[in-house]
């Protein structure tokens, strides 16, 4: 039995179209299943925590990130549920880093292998975030683009962004020590890309037990020139922008909303923790190869 949590609308009703596709493959295969769909924010959290309440051996989200993340935090980490993922979102940035495939049959299909593995997960307040969570300028660039998120309009809000830009005052505790900076933004990732491709912290992997902390700094040359470079994650010489490998970070923002997977939180402590191996999913074809 697949226990499949839906959301029809994302990716401008991809979600419905997937599902269907999705389950008429499993009715001319014998295929059991059961859909359960989403009406409102926060109800993949809520469907999925019953779901593994009642002793589901697996959800099979079929949305964006926000869905994904959705499904995440309501996720009971008992060693029993997998979790499997399709995507049907404008962004799939997590399907970028765990090389999922965009073609819901063939997604599925790795599902039905029914092999697994183990990946990280970030710990941030009470909240979960599967891909990249941040602080700053994504967060602006975020609450412009609310339902209407896609490549190009993150793209073009961007920009504007950056051309009216006010530097952030952050503190960042990296291995005990207090750092201050004027920040554009802050990141940290478990996944490489956000923003529907944006390669932010490229060297990231979701089982390595690490996080990529990504911290951009306001220098006094354009910031305009940072863009070529940070969409295609080649930006490791930009002065401007700084990695490090952590597996906690602490950062005082000023108390400005952060985001996780796209999804903007107030008033949520900034404070970031790997969890290593924390979510039971299943392998891609990519993983074998």
């Amino acid at each position: 039995m697949y226990n499949f949590v839906v959301n029809k609308g994302s990716g401008k009703k991809r979600g419905a179209e997937y599902l269907q596709r999705i389950t008429e493959y499993c009715d001319k295969k014998g295929i059991e299943y059961t859909v359960y769909q989403t009406n409102a924010k926060g109800h993949a959290t809520t469907l999925t925590r019953e779901l593994c309440e009642d002793g589901a051996d697996n959800v099979i989200a079929i949305g964006g990130d926000g869905t994904f993340h959705e499904v995440v935090n309501g996720i009971v980490t008992n060693g029993k549920t997998v979790v499997g993922f399709i995507p049907a979102g404008r962004g799939n940035d997590f399907a970028r880093t765990s090389k999922l495939s965009n073609d819901p049959i063939e997604a599925f299909e790795d599902i039905l292998r029914g092999e697994t593995k183990n990946i990280d997960f970030i710990q941030c307040g009470d909240k979960r975030c599967l891909n990249v969570a941040g602080a700053g300028m994504d967060v602006e660039v975020l609450q412009a683009v609310i339902n209407k998120k896609n490549a190009i309009t993150y793209y073009m809000s961007l920009i504007k962004c950056l051309l009216k830009l006010k530097p952030y005052s952050m503190r960042i505790k990296i291995n005990g020590e207090w750092l201050e900076k004027s920040c554009i933004m802050v990141g940290v990732g478990n996944g490489k890309a956000f923003g529907g491709g944006m390669y932010a912290c490229p060297d990231a992997k979701i089982d390595d037990g690490k996080l990529d902390l990504l911290i951009i700094e306001k220098h006094k040359r354009g910031v305009m020139r940072l863009i070529p470079g940070f969409v295609k994650g080649k930006h490791e010489k930009l002065p401007e922008i700084t990695h490090y490998e952590v597996e906690e970070v602490e950062i005082d923002n000023g108390g400005y909303p952060v985001e996780l997977d796209g999804e903007i939180y107030e008033n949520l402590p900034f404070h970031c923790k790997v969890v290593k191996g924390g979510l039971i999913t299943y392998k891609v074809k990519a993983d074998m190869e």
